[in-house]
């Protein structure tokens, strides 16, 4: 085959074979003693840095020597990668359904007498709950023991079916016929066959996403990554640098929130003093009908509900995988409501539920993956933590709605109050606005590092003065404030442990809740200017409108901004 033959059928064939799997033919002169191009240099993902063909020496060979130099910025992302995992089969699951009752007998000191659960003491709690997940992990790891195993970057396409697959192996079969019998007929039915394949994988891809669209239409988060999946490239997720290390990015996301606290006090030295949140506190109080004093315990069905409601995403802290966890719930059902409902009552959270795990994130595919400044901590809480809060947040929530003690404007994490809700409200206006030849202004307003840099302090004082948590409730809170930790899991190394003195807990379940009740008193202020205003998490939109004769009115606008 001669490549420097433009006309040549092989070449031809060859040329769009290059084409189809992204290599690049880097070689465009003579290579053999008969001039013509026999030795070829294809490239994909690295460009060459000097190509030297040497003169031709009859003595050694009739080909001549090619030097090429090249240089590969990131080996490593190719060498081979190792993970453990656990090969949880139907057996597994059996012996660990027959196993874990009896295991979960001794480390279960039922606190329950006639009803009642006794008043267990902080360390009584912790020593509890650690003894159930031990035994949990001990049942986990005699039936299905941690295996290492390579990562394969290969991965089929959802779509592609065992019918594509045979479509294409009949097409490379009639290729290869082609190509040695060199017959006019092989390679027409080789040409049909193909044109066939692709036809019939570009149908069922199409009918894939599309039923996938047609069955998330009303989730548009899923419609969102969908879309970006389709529009971009996403066969793999970025790889962190190994040199990237997870004390390394402990320290980035630390210091962050360190350098933004440290700003603030510098501007406003005495805005987080106790005396000053309680008299903030004290002017934004809303008298509800009924205080918050304790939390009621949970009923088993109740807690079979939200475990079956929940979604099945595991860290490395849970003790076992949360699928297995909630097919062996009806098992367990002993400790589990025991560790809720002692925590409920007693006003203390576990020390092992306050502990975060962080995987770093890649803010943007097209940032810099070796710069940590470009990554976002993701947080990851144990699983029946968050089935903890989730208990907890229904109650608090009940308790807001039953007092009319939410802002009526404010969007997100709430029911019925979405993105949907903020945006048909402000458009509405500004459209009845311009009916009646109003000018409006709008000012968008975002908060940096908002949910980061959520003072606990504060987030007390507003819990108990202005939504009126008292009592058994507040100290709850309280437990679940103090004595945060959370690490960096990057490479299968964990980083030290840092206390967390701040933020809106990442990743949990009442970290939004918290955000929501810590701008309650921002809402005061606005409407003290007579200002329309609609907020979406940390996003706030302040609008006008005004008389185009009466500009003066603006006036309030830029007091606020």
């Amino acid at each position: 085959m001669h490549v420097d033959i433009e006309n040549d059928s092989l070449n031809v064939a060859f040329s769009n074979i290059l084409d189809s799997i992204g290599f690049t033919q880097r070689i465009h002169s003579s290579t053999h003693s008969c001039h013509h191009t026999l030795d070829l240099v294809l490239t994909c993902g690295i460009e060459c840095e000097e190509i030297t063909i040497f003169p031709h020496n009859p003595v050694l060979l009739d080909n001549f020597l090619i030097n090429v130099e090249f240089f590969v910025t990131e080996f490593s992302r190719h060498e081979s990668k190792f993970h453990y995992s656990r090969s949880l089969s139907d057996n597994a699951f059996a012996s660990f359904k027959s196993t874990v009752p009896s295991l979960l007998s001794s480390a279960s000191q039922r606190n329950v007498a006639e009803g009642n659960i006794f008043i267990s003491s902080p360390s009584q709690i912790d020593a509890f709950v650690h003894n159930v997940t031990s035994y949990l992990c001990v049942a986990l790891d005699d039936v299905a023991p941690l295996k290492k195993k390579v990562i394969r970057d290969r991965k089929s396409a959802p779509w592609f079916n065992c019918h594509l697959r045979a479509l294409k192996q009949n097409s490379r079969k009639l290729e290869r016929t082609g190509r040695s019998t060199h017959h006019e007929e092989a390679y027409l039915s080789w040409k049909n066959r193909l044109v066939l394949y692709k036809n019939k994988l570009r149908q069922t891809r199409t009918a894939y996403f599309s039923a996938l669209i047609e069955e998330n239409k009303n989730n548009p988060k899923f419609l969102f990554s969908t879309v970006a999946k389709l529009t971009q490239n996403h066969s793999s997720e970025p790889f962190i640098p190994l040199a990237l290390s997870s004390n390394d990015f402990m320290g980035i996301f630390t210091s962050k929130i360190n350098s933004i606290r440290n700003k603030l006090f510098s501007i406003l030295p005495n805005a987080i003093s106790s005396s000053s949140v309680s008299e903030a506190a004290s002017e934004v109080t809303v008298e509800p009908h009924l205080c918050l004093n304790r939390f009621d315990p949970v009923e088993l069905s109740e807690l079979s509900k939200i475990l079956a409601s929940s979604k099945p995403s595991t860290c490395i802290l849970d003790p076992i995988p949360t699928k297995l966890f909630k097919d062996a719930f009806p098992l367990v059902t002993a400790p589990i409501p025991d560790i809720i409902n002692l925590s409920l009552v007693n006003g203390y959270v576990p020390q092992d539920f306050k502990v975060a795990v962080i995987k770093p994130s890649l803010k943007k595919p097209s940032l810099d993956p070796d710069d940590p400044m470009n990554y976002r901590p993701i947080s990851n809480l144990p699983f029946l933590s968050k089935v903890l809060e989730k208990i907890v947040a229904i109650q608090v929530c009940e308790h807001l709605n039953t007092n009319d003690l939410f802002e009526e404007f404010q969007s997100g994490f709430r029911e019925y109050h979405s993105t949907e809700t903020a945006l048909v409200r402000v458009t509405n206006y500004i459209l009845m606005a311009s009916g009646k030849n109003l000018v409006s202004v709008l000012v968008l307003l975002d908060l940096s590092a908002a949910f980061d840099t959520v003072d606990y302090d504060v987030l007390v004082e507003k819990l108990e003065h202005v939504v009126e948590i008292k009592g058994t409730a507040l100290g709850w809170f309280k437990s679940y404030l103090s004595d945060r930790f959370h690490f960096v899991n990057e490479h299968d190394k964990s980083s030290s442990y840092s206390r967390v003195t701040c933020r809106a807990p990442q990743g949990s379940v009442l970290g939004p809740i918290f955000f929501t009740i810590y701008m309650l008193p921002i809402v005061k202020i606005i409407r003290q200017h007579r200002i329309n205003f609609h907020c979406y998490a940390d996003d706030t939109q302040l609008y006008l409108s005004i008389n185009p004769d009466e500009p003066n009115r603006l006036g309030r606008l830029q007091i606020m901004s």
